[in-house]
């Protein structure tokens, strides 16, 4: 059982703690690290956390195996850094960084450090995306031509932004809605195709009251010479769709478990997958990195390219042209 430190008990780390705390073989989170402790003292007793408001002390702390990162996205840098130089392995919620330059400069630090590092992109581990990356590396689709994506919600229901969260600070989610859904589309993209090389961006605010686009979509190009079209919004009704497009057919998602296969010839197939944790699934294949000493499924080009297509479409929308990475 691999002992787990949570480091933001908000609301994301809290979905992260539930998925595994009691029902796990594997994983289980015994302290976390709050801002102001008080406003998750009720919630860590419930769940049998210890809490503090100190890192340096629970790094320190040899019953701990791992840590988890779920705070605002410009302390991951500064936070990988520290954990990495306790020498404790690590698994940092999606974007890694703002910037290419700090991830690379916070990996550099995972590298030298010799932890295991996993960076949050549960979809990855949806059964659909694993059936989807088979039949494109077995070659049913044939050459690849296109791929297209996403991932929107209504930040007006259910979790509701507010101008006070730090998700809406200047800074910490530029572009709408791109780091909090939009990656999670580029991740499944890069898994699927191999890395993004250029990428161009609009983005713009029609229905928001507070500083957040609402609509925010990317053309990518990938290596192979595929081309990509990313949508996120997050002033509609909730969506997670793909759509990858080769010389024999195509695929498409739709939602977490249901594909669609369509041939040239016309055949047509569906399949639908069981519901899962994705964030308990993620969790776990991190506890089996820290006991096997081996790599996490979601390797560090792949991370690395996905920060340098965030940053790309934030450079696109600056200029209004597009960014080669």
């Amino acid at each position: 059982m691999q002992r787990l430190a949570l480091v933001g008990p908000g609301r994301w780390g809290r979905i992260l703690v539930e998925s595994v705390q009691g029902v796990s073989k594997t994983v289980i989170f015994t302290q976390a690290v709050a801002r102001s402790p008080a406003k998750a003292a009720e919630w860590c007793a419930a769940q049998g956390i210890a809490l503090s408001d100190d890192l340096t002390t629970v790094l320190s702390d040899p019953q701990i195996d791992g840590v988890v990162l779920a705070t605002p996205h410009s302390q991951h840098k500064d936070q990988i850094m520290q954990v990495a130089q306790a020498g404790k392995d690590l698994f940092c919620e999606k974007p890694i960084a703002l910037t290419l330059a700090d991830a690379k400069t916070a990996l550099q630090e995972v590298k030298n450090a010799g932890i295991v590092f996993a960076a949050g992109h549960n979809r990855r581990f949806l059964p659909v995306v694993e059936r989807m990356k088979t039949m494109i590396t077995s070659g049913d689709l044939g050459t690849i031509l296109h791929i297209e994506g996403n991932m929107s919600s209504h930040v007006g229901f259910d979790e509701i932004y507010t101008s006070d969260m730090w998700r809406v600070a200047p800074g910490e989610s530029p572009a709408g809605g791109l780091g909090a859904a939009g990656i999670h589309v580029i991740d499944a993209m890069i898994h699927l195709l191999g890395p993004v090389t250029s990428v161009i961006a609009q983005s713009d605010r029609l229905v928001h009251k507070i500083n957040h686009d609402d609509i925010t979509s990317m053309l990518l190009q990938f290596d192979n010479r595929a081309t990509g079209y990313v949508t996120t919004m997050t002033a509609t009704a909730p969506i997670f769709r793909m759509q990858v497009f080769g010389e024999r057919g195509w695929l498409e998602l739709r939602g977490a478990n249901d594909l669609i296969w369509k041939s040239v010839e016309g055949k047509r197939q569906e399949w639908s997958f069981p519901n899962i944790s994705t964030e308990r699934k993620q969790l776990e294949a991190f506890a089996e990195a820290i006991q096997s000493r081996g790599a996490y499924p979601i390797s560090i080009e792949d991370i690395i390219n996905g920060i340098a297509v965030f940053e790309g479409v934030l450079a696109s929308l600056s200029i209004d042209k597009r960014i080669t990475l």
